[in-house]
């Protein structure tokens, strides 16, 4: 060892002890040899390391909570207080209440849950003065996050106190606490990468290589359709130090909505981090291929919305509109889309195509050819326009359903129930990417096992991109 710096005060007098190798070899390194344990702890003393602190490690946990089940569900886009909450079956997942169709006099099949507006299922779930609402539920999959409360009541009919053992969390690739541990050589987290500044990858290095340690976790059971609230947790450590663990919740308002594994607020009130809801939901499903499909597309060449109706269910069979036979009445307002030579009849003061000539021969009185006509073309007839209208003063839009075919009285351009309901789509949902809309059949068994099935509707991105090929007359 060498004396590498000193540094002298009146108060103070530190020494930096740094080892000198000369050979190219790490292997006394990694031994990691200590000479004189008793010098040793004398630089630990040196550097406060022996001062009074909590140095141990968490070894248990007591938990005060209250649980009750949450069984009434209120149909339909959430109105307040005065709507009509009606008692389910918990046995029965969640999704088939919210989900199914039911049939009106017009032997009509609607979802009294289907915002048509929204392209999204709206219900609310109510015990006593505690109320749960999810606004932004897209189908096929639902779960805790789903919801969010609207006021949270009494949750006191069944108390709970338990002592629970914890456990370091662990994960693949995690930095390991002792020096001669190494760690599974197949996860490199070095490696992370981004093109640009990405917070949450730094912010998982960083938990990754520092505060892994520092976390633990334990298991509480809890049963399914239960809304839970945490009211006390105290942890003890190896030194039988008793802690309060309190929610990692910010109270300022601006930074509200960043908790995780908690509901959020409705309407912009705080949220506390105490409060879990588990909703009783589908295991697994049997289910069948879309037999109604749309896509719904933005077009912003020509300031619209495409709604591509691909598939619809006529009775008992399942119709590609791709390649449906459409009677010829259906074409008679599509134009012609070949370019033809426009000639000016001085005669008549009018702009005339060369087909239009008698015994197709000019005239004395036509001049031309002046440019050539292009008619417009239109895209195929299931190929819907949206186009936005505005609702007020503030700038907000809604998408009116509108159409390409001129005559539609005979019958809609739209065939399917997706479209039929959404006469009127807010503008927001349609994104960029574009969403596609699916109605199929589903088929599940419930935990009494009853057989369940039932018609769904899912909403999800639309992957496939299209061109409408519109084009309106022009010259050239």
């Amino acid at each position: 060892m060498k004396e590498d710096n000193q540094e002298y005060s009146m108060n103070t007098f530190s020494q930096r002890l740094n080892p000198r190798n000369k050979s190219h070899s790490i292997e006394k390194g990694l031994q990691c040899r200590v000479k004189d344990p008793l010098w040793l702890a004398g630089m630990q003393h040196v550097m406060g390391e022996f001062r009074a602190e909590n140095g141990g490690h968490l070894v248990k946990a007591v938990v005060n909570y209250d649980t009750a089940p949450v069984d009434s569900i209120v149909k339909g886009e959430y109105s307040g207080d005065s709507a009509e909450a009606m008692p389910f079956n918990i046995n029965i997942p969640l999704e088939i209440l919210v989900e199914e169709e039911n049939e009106n006099l017009q032997h009509v099949s609607k979802s009294e849950n289907w915002n048509s507006k929204r392209l999204e299922y709206n219900f609310s779930l109510k015990r006593g003065d505690t109320e749960l609402i999810a606004q932004e539920y897209l189908g096929t999959s639902l779960d805790w996050f789903n919801f969010s409360f609207k006021n949270i009541g009494h949750i006191d009919e069944t108390e709970h106190l338990k002592v629970v053992n914890l456990s370091p969390i662990q994960f693949k690739g995690m930095p390991l606490p002792r020096w001669w541990s190494i760690e599974d050589r197949r996860v490199d987290l070095g490696q992370i990468k981004r093109n640009n500044l990405n917070y949450l990858s730094m912010m998982l290095m960083e938990f990754s290589f520092i505060y892994s340690n520092d976390w633990f976790v334990f298991s509480l059971q809890h049963n399914v359709g239960d809304i839970r609230n945490l009211k006390k947790l105290e942890v003890v450590d190896s030194f039988g130090v008793v802690s309060l663990a309190e929610p990692v919740i910010d109270t300022n308002e601006d930074k509200q909505g960043w908790e995780v594994f908690t509901l959020s607020a409705h309407d912009n009130k705080l949220s506390d981090g105490r409060i879990y809801y588990l909703p009783n939901t589908l295991y697994s499903s049997l289910q069948s291929e879309a037999y109604e499909s749309v896509s719904f597309l933005r077009d912003e060449m020509a300031n619209l919305v495409w709604a591509i109706e691909k598939k619809y269910q006529k009775e008992n069979e399942v119709i590609n509109r791709g390649d449906e036979i459409l009677d010829k009445e259906e074409f008679t307002n599509i134009p012609n889309e070949s370019v033809q030579p426009l000639y000016w009849d001085s005669f008549n003061q009018t702009m005339i195509e060369r087909a239009n000539f008698i015994d197709g021969n000019e005239s004395n009185d036509s001049v031309g050819p002046l440019a050539l006509y292009s008619p417009k073309k239109i895209p195929p007839i299931h190929w819907i326009p949206y186009q936005p209208r505005q609702i007020n003063t503030n700038g907000d839009y809604y998408l009116r359903r509108s159409r390409t075919v001129d005559d539609a009285a005979s019958a809609p351009q739209y065939r399917g129930q997706i479209l039929s309901e959404s006469k009127y789509i807010h503008e927001e949902e349609i994104t960029r990417i574009g969403v596609e809309i699916n109605r199929y059949y589903q088929l599940a068994l419930d935990s009494s096992g009853v057989i369940h099935c039932w018609r769904s509707r899912d909403k999800k991105i639309d992957t496939k991109r299209a061109l409408s090929g519109l084009q309106f007359d022009s010259l050239g």
